[in-house]
């Protein structure tokens, strides 16, 4: 028998109304890099919160390093030796890196319980040699890229004595070149005997650092095995127990009328001179790679952040746009990059976050009418297929992608003219996304004009009638026939 770093046996785990996981098994070896995989809502998350003690198992059992033990909290957890880098990293950018890495596990003097910080300086840069990067501690958080900052959380977790390292989404706002450096750093912990659980949707990337396979369906374990005797057609076929097609992009006619004009914005340090025209009808995509400036542009316009120079222009008449409430009033949604910082309400129904913009809507004498929002719910839950017990479900219980429909639903209730979609499918499995892009080009065929900025540029070329290519805040060029392109002539563009 294998003697497993970590084992967790017949995990089971019920929430009300929802079997979660049942009956589960996963055995980690020591020094190797595990994926764990499966579509939204295949319990993946749950058993990581209950492995880090965020959440009881109903039955099963949890062995360490070859003793049984019980975890009450992720304290608990990482008093055991094991840590967790979530996707949105809980770090503070106004601190420096070694502060980050000590933060809650102070190294402590002899004297006086001050922090001896030249003893935290040569640890943190002793664990940050170790991962093989290479940079100052001493310097805040905040001017690091995301692949860095990544690197940073790991750190942390190897201060507090990390043996086993759960890594959720670690990629999902990185370039290609920061993502290789990620999986440099941990293929290096790997190697000095450390033990990573890699969850991840884009399984390219399973094949690329992983050594095994654990996947996920509906609660339970369906396969395991080496990462290289499985091909990622075999992944998609275990995870979804069908063949998921991929989408394929048809030329759509769009007419000339225009929409939305941007001329001459700018914001200093973010994006200059962006000028675009977007017509009744399109799908208009943003591509570019992670710093582009993408995100920056469209908060700008929306009124989230305040433009330096520009103008906007809706339906040929120029608008001054203060507050998304402006934009609201001209028809205009925005689904945000961070849907779960941003675009939902967590500890609220899904109900009241599909009805939010529209209460107008339904209300009467200035009282909302409650029953016809869980109505015109129910309506949406059914026609786009969201997966849940109940329209009255707290909606941070739901899956990534049926969350990312909710609010598809809020701007579809509210009868939006044009919606804007930023990393529409960022953390959302395969089949989800699929479903995604079929939703965006309905709404297209029915009308709405639809933006789509993504990092991910196979996504733009899946979708869009039109890109814009930006680059570092400038428009690069404009794609006519994205159809007719791969990710590499993107690419060229952008970097030209």
């Amino acid at each position: 028998m294998a003697s497993w770093a970590l084992e967790m046996k017949g995990i089971s785990k019920t929430f009300p109304g929802t079997q979660a996981l049942t009956d589960v098994d996963l055995q980690i070896m020591p020094g190797e890099i595990h994926a764990l995989i499966g579509e939204n809502g295949a319990g993946k998350s749950t058993l990581m919160n209950i492995l880090m003690g965020v959440h009881k198992m109903d039955q099963g059992e949890i062995i360490l390093n070859g003793s049984m033990v019980d975890i009450h909290s992720p304290h608990d957890a990482m008093l055991k030796g094991i840590s967790m880098v979530p996707q949105e990293l809980n770090l503070i950018p106004e601190v420096s890196v070694c502060e980050n890495i000590f933060l809650g596990n102070e190294k402590l003097s002899k004297k006086g319980g001050m922090i001896n910080w030249n003893a935290a300086k040569k640890t943190a840069k002793e664990l940050l040699d170790k991962m093989g990067v290479n940079i100052d501690v001493t310097q805040k958080l905040r001017h690091l890229s995301p692949a860095y900052q990544q690197l940073v959380s790991i750190a942390r977790s190897l201060a507090a004595g990390t043996q086993i390292l759960i890594l959720d989404e670690p990629t999902a706002s990185l370039t290609l070149n920061e993502a290789e450096l990620l999986f440099q750093a941990m293929k290096q912990m790997r190697d000095k005997g450390n033990s990573i659980i890699f969850i991840t949707h884009h399984l390219e990337e399973v094949k690329v650092v992983t050594d095994r396979v654990t996947v996920m369906r509906d609660s339970r374990v369906v396969f395991r095995g080496d990462t290289k005797d499985l091909s990622i057609d075999e992944m998609i076929l275990h995870m979804a127990n069908r063949q998921v097609e991929k989408t394929v992009n048809v030329k759509r006619a769009v007419g000339k009328d225009v929409f939305l004009e941007v001329r001459d914005f700018t914001r200093k340090d973010e994006f200059s001179d962006i000028s675009f025209q977007i017509y009744k009808g399109e799908i208009f995509g943003i591509a570019g790679l992670v710093g582009a400036g993408r995100t920056e542009l469209i908060k700008a316009i929306y009124g989230l952040t305040k433009k330096d120079a520009g103008h906007i222009y809706i339906d040929g008449h120029e608008v001054r746009i203060k507050s998304p409430r402006d934009i609201i009033r001209y028809g205009i949604g925005y689904v945000p990059e961070e849907r779960r910082k941003e675009g939902i309400f967590p500890i609220m129904s899904v109900y009241e976050n599909l009805i939010m913009p529209s209460y107008k809507k339904i209300s009467k004498a200035g009282l909302i009418r409650f029953d016809q929002a869980k109505e015109l719910t129910n309506s949406f839950i059914r026609d786009l297929a969201i997966k849940t017990s109940s329209h009255s479900k707290v909606i941070k219980e739901l899956s990534g992608g049926n969350q990312q429909k909710v609010i598809f639903a809020r701007w579809m209730a509210k009868g939006v003219k044009m919606l804007i979609l930023d990393e529409p499918t960022r953390g959302i499995d395969i089949n989800a996304k699929t479903e995604i892009h079929k939703l965006i080009k309905q709404m297209a065929d029915q009308g709405v004009t639809v933006i789509v900025i993504s990092s991910e540029i196979e996504e733009v070329l899946s979708v869009a009638d039109r890109i814009m290519v930006m680059h570092e805040g400038h428009i690069k060029g404009f794609v006519d026939s994205p159809q007719d392109l791969v990710q590499e002539d993107i690419l060229k563009i952008a970097l030209q």
